[in-house]
């Protein structure tokens, strides 16, 4: 009896491994189900902002090239009332010049057209049409 009671309390021994064996390897699964769920997770938000880094670049790009064309246009400005002094003096100089040449100017302007006496005369036409052929009126408006 000894030999089977050792034999039983052996193969409970080995259960009892067995069990421990199989817990671990359940846990270790759940681990490995856990760890890929936060990778693929941690996967997308490296994605995420990886795409947002490339969209940050290209608004840096646009407002870089915005800058420069405001520094141009800033420079333009800033030469902008020397020139303006110098066409100032070209158009004195030219109107001393005009004035002193006696060149005079006179502009023939057509007299506007009176639209109402138009319309009094295209009135005075049809009522005249009227009263001479009320059959062809007839004709058309009925």
């Amino acid at each position: 009896m000894g030999g089977i009671h050792n034999e039983k309390e052996t193969m409970q021994g080995l259960n009892n491994h067995l069990a421990a064996y199989l817990d671990r390897t359940d846990n270790d699964h759940f681990a490995a189900d856990d760890f890929r769920v936060k990778y693929d997770t941690e996967l997308a938000n490296h994605q995420s902002v990886e795409s947002d880094i490339h969209g940050l670049c290209k608004v840096t790009d646009d407002t870089n090239v915005t800058w420069l064309q405001l520094e141009t246009e800033i420079k333009d400005l800033k030469e902008e009332p020397f020139f303006m002094k110098n066409h100032e003096e070209e158009v004195k100089g030219r109107q001393g010049h005009i004035a002193s040449s006696g060149l005079t100017m006179e502009l023939d302007v057509p007299k506007s057209q009176d639209l109402g006496k138009i319309m009094t005369d295209i009135q005075a036409q049809y009522n005249e049409l009227t009263r001479k052929n009320p059959k062809v009126l007839d004709k058309y408006w009925f």
